[in-house]
């Protein structure tokens, strides 16, 4: 079946340059001399900002004889463009060499929404023609802005092969740092519906499989309390996925155990309560029943096991160093229901954390054993990108996630 191609809107095609053009404005302090700079005529700025205003849906400048001065709402706009310009010269200049940073500004104004969409698009995608799928416009649209973009950047972002165009490693970071840089704008609008006096808001969560998810559900409930409207969003999946999801804007926070080494650089992590974990059999297994429990009475029952790369199982493999034989493994899974329900469906021994028990399944066929774990110390928390800006609404929800871990120390 053949694509139909959209032919994109006006708005689709100008709303990047809208926004370098409020920005320009925002630097000169008139319309006049920002069209002056930017080599457009006064009317073509005048338009655009008039557009740029009708789609946020407020005056963002004052004008007068001596120029233009911002409103409130300007003002909270110009942050978060500011932040949108800067993430994107970032990029630029990285991709580019330091020799180009000086070009960094001029490069990105030359970029059309276009061109970035198709990009990112093509970078999440895995190919130029899954991405004309995911777009629905059609191939030749997207390698016409992959060619563009790649002209303007002056750097080679993909691969070409005979049947396929997908991105190479340079490309795929400068996708995840434009993504960073429309995140920005879309926080902008929440920015200003809050100013408003609309009390919504959107947060979205990641959270961890061993994390307690009454925890989450508590912090939610509280965030409602105080803002009724908002959207929040829980996407559970493994570390690695989420932190993918929260370097692309994808997601504002991942929630539960925190790494060790802690994770720096352009994420930061912070504690919020010591949750160790213990080994885990269901009531009524032999070895619940003793009042002391070895390391060496391990050895002899089935384990289900986390799969690897994960910090459970690197607490697993230690305490098997410790044990005369290491014990049978049966079931390898990053499922925590499949491991919950061989534990309660069999004698299968397991390493959960303490909380999971007492919270997220009480009055269970699971207990802990009286046993002493020194490898298994563990610390939950919360990850956020380093330079990560959150709307009121999203600052609310870890205050009340905060809170709620308060109660519970």
């Amino acid at each position: 079946m053949a694509v139909v191609e959209r032919t994109p809107s006006d708005d689709d095609l100008t709303r990047l340059r809208r926004l370098f053009l409020f920005d320009a404005v925002c630097e000169a302090g008139g319309i006049g001399q920002a069209a002056a700079r930017a080599g457009r005529t006064q009317p073509a700025v005048s338009l655009a900002i008039s557009k740029l205003e009708a789609s946020f849906g407020g005056q963002l400048f004052e004008r007068g004889f001596g120029g233009s001065e911002l409103t409130e709402e300007g003002v909270i706009l110009q942050r978060r463009v500011r932040r949108m310009l800067d993430q994107m010269e970032r990029a630029v200049a990285s991709l580019t060499g330091q020799a180009a940073a000086a070009n960094a500004g001029k490069i990105c104004r030359r970029l059309t929404d276009t061109q970035v969409r198709c990009h990112v698009a093509i970078a999440n995608a895995g190919s130029a023609a899954e991405a004309a799928q995911l777009l629905g416009i059609s191939q030749p649209a997207v390698h016409r802005a992959a060619r563009q973009i790649e002209q303007n950047v002056g750097v080679s972002l993909y691969r070409r092969r005979v049947h396929s165009v997908s991105a190479n490693p340079a490309g795929i970071e400068f996708a995840r740092c434009l993504s960073l840089a429309r995140y920005e704008i879309a926080q902008a609008s929440e920015d200003l519906a809050y100013a408003r006096g609309q009390l919504t808001g959107k947060v979205a969560i990641g959270v961890l499989p061993l994390l307690p998810p009454r925890l989450v559900a508590r912090a939610i409930q509280r965030l409602r309390g105080r803002y009724p409207a908002a959207r929040v969003t829980v996407d559970e999946g493994s570390h690695a996925h989420l932190l993918r999801e929260l370097r692309v804007g994808a997601i504002d926070i991942i929630i539960g155990g925190l790494r060790e080494p802690r994770l720096t650089g352009s994420v930061q992590e912070t504690e919020l309560f010591a949750d160790p974990y213990v080994v885990a059999v269901r009531k009524g297994h032999r070895l619940a029943g003793q009042k002391t429990v070895a390391a060496r009475d391990l050895a002899g029952y089935d384990w289900v096991m986390p799969q690897r790369n994960v910090p459970r199982r690197s607490v697993i493999d230690a305490i098997f160093a410790r044990l005369p034989v290491k014990p049978p493994l049966v079931v390898e899974t990053s499922s925590l229901a499949m491991m919950i329900a061989m534990l309660v469906e069999s004698d299968c021994i397991t390493l959960l954390s303490r909380a999971q028990i007492r919270e997220a399944y009480p009055g269970s066929e699971m207990v802990a054993l009286e046993l002493e774990t020194p490898e298994a110390s563990r610390a939950v928390g919360y990850t956020l990108r380093a330079d990560w800006l959150g709307t009121a609404v999203q600052q609310a929800f870890i205050e009340h996630l905060r809170e709620e871990c308060a109660c519970r120390i």
